[in-house]
């Protein structure tokens, strides 16, 4: 039996005076982990947008985007019988007039860090998520 999951990969930024940061999360409980954007799977029946909004909120508080971008068409993989197809995605969450000050990590949020381009890039560890920041920073400019 032939098995597809879905799974969003949201790369929330901020758009400052000076600057664009990204926001990069380590979930928990292992500090092992690599640092990455918010990464949720998509229910059955739910919309990408839908998965998009309450991965977003149930990792960093934030309820609502500026903008929502699509940073790429879909990627596929397969393991076996399983298949996983990742949707990336970019959510801005702050302005220079309205920067983002608060978050409310949730429970399975280890660590949360906004970081300029560089540094951002060189602490993903998946080519696909540095090809996305890529796509996003080249979006922005």
């Amino acid at each position: 039996m032939f098995n597809l999951e879905h799974r969003v990969r949201i790369f929330v930024f901020q758009v400052l005076d000076q600057r664009v940061e990204y926001l990069l999360l380590r979930q928990k409980p292992r500090e092992e982990w690599p640092l990455g954007p918010v990464v949720g799977p998509v229910t059955a029946g739910e919309k990408i947008e839908e998965a998009i909004r309450r991965e977003v909120q149930a990792e960093t508080g934030l309820r609502r985007p500026i903008h929502l971008i699509e940073l790429a068409a879909p990627q596929q993989e397969m393991f076996g019988d399983l298949g996983l197809v990742e949707w990336p995605f970019a959510w801005q969450a702050g302005t220079p007039s309205e920067p983002v000050t608060n978050l409310r990590p949730g429970p399975m949020v280890g660590e949360v860090h906004w970081l300029g381009f560089e540094a951002a890039f060189q602490s993903l560890e998946m080519a696909p998520d540095r090809d996305a920041l890529v796509r996003l920073q080249l979006a922005l400019q």
